[in-house]
């Protein structure tokens, strides 16, 4: 086994126990705790990002860290990113449309997102630690084995588990703009850049959209065509500009021999096995 495989390992194991503990609290124990559900939303968040975070970081210690410095990005490029962002938030919304024009009605996303305790894990708490741990943490330990490579693992660790608090289209979304920030990530080394974009992107996806729905369904409806129209131009930029993208000094941004390496892995199989465990047990 050479180190690329081992390291992912570790990383992909650190995850599944960093995830695990919060899962069987919140699955099983959260509901018989004789506290209110206030404390039990910040026992739950102590565990992910405080035990589950030291667990991920003690596991992956011996994993050694490439430092990068950080680059400048053309504006447009950024602009670009930040549009694509919609692109993924239309590409969600078409999918829940079809799901609901089969009778599926899959979890419903941040439906009290206009609350005080969800604006601050929406644009502040959530943007921070999700982009430390799945693009900072990950790239200091992977990126040593390519930008390709870092931004497939990212994206996927990041979008799958998603699925177990939000539902299973919300993996397709996630992965789109985990492929994004870790995009940015790779070509910038700004942390903060890719922490405001994903603010950005909860603004515009869930806060702005439950606050027009509470004041006008007209309003939302309008704001709706607005965002599928910057997705569609950001798509159509995208696939004029892809050969632009480089990842590895490549065009392309997966590779089949990227993903048969983490497809392969043990410790991807392990999380990917535990995530869908949790998904069908809620």
């Amino acid at each position: 086994m050479n180190n690329k495989t081992k390291d992912l390992e570790k990383m992909a194991l650190g995850l599944t126990g960093m995830f695990g503990i919060y899962w069987i609290y919140s699955l099983f124990f959260s509901k018989h705790l004789p506290v209110s559900d206030s404390l039990k939303t910040i026992l739950g968040l102590f565990l992910l990002y405080g035990i589950g975070l030291g667990l991920l970081l003690f596991i992956t210690r011996k994993i050694s860290v490439q430092s990068f410095e950080k680059k400048k990005l053309p504006f447009k490029t950024i602009s670009l990113c930040f549009l694509l962002q919609f692109t993924a938030i239309t590409v969600f919304s078409m999918i829940m449309n079809i799901l609901a024009a089969a009778g599926v009605h899959p979890v419903s996303i941040n439906g009290n997102a206009t609350s005080l305790s969800m604006l601050f894990l929406l644009l502040i708490f959530n943007p921070v630690i999700e982009e430390i741990v799945f693009r900072k943490i990950v790239a200091d330990k992977l990126l040593k084995y390519g930008e390709g490579f870092y931004m497939l693992v990212s994206s996927f660790c990041f979008a799958i588990v998603h699925g177990v608090s939000l539902g299973v289209p919300q993996i397709i979304y996630t992965f789109i703009l985990g492929m994004i920030w870790s995009y940015l990530m790779v070509k910038t080394g700004d942390l903060k850049l890719v922490i405001v974009m994903h603010g950005l992107s909860n603004l515009f996806g869930s806060i702005l959209t439950q606050t027009l729905l509470n004041f006008s369904l007209t309003a939302a409806g309008i704001y709706s065509m607005l965002l599928m129209l910057s997705g569609i131009t950001g798509l159509i930029l995208f696939l004029v500009n892809k050969k632009k993208a480089l990842v590895d000094g490549e065009p392309g941004i997966i590779k089949k021999a990227v993903l048969k390496d983490m497809c392969h892995n043990k410790g991807i199989l392990i999380y990917t096995a535990l995530t869908i465990i949790m998904m069908l047990l809620k």
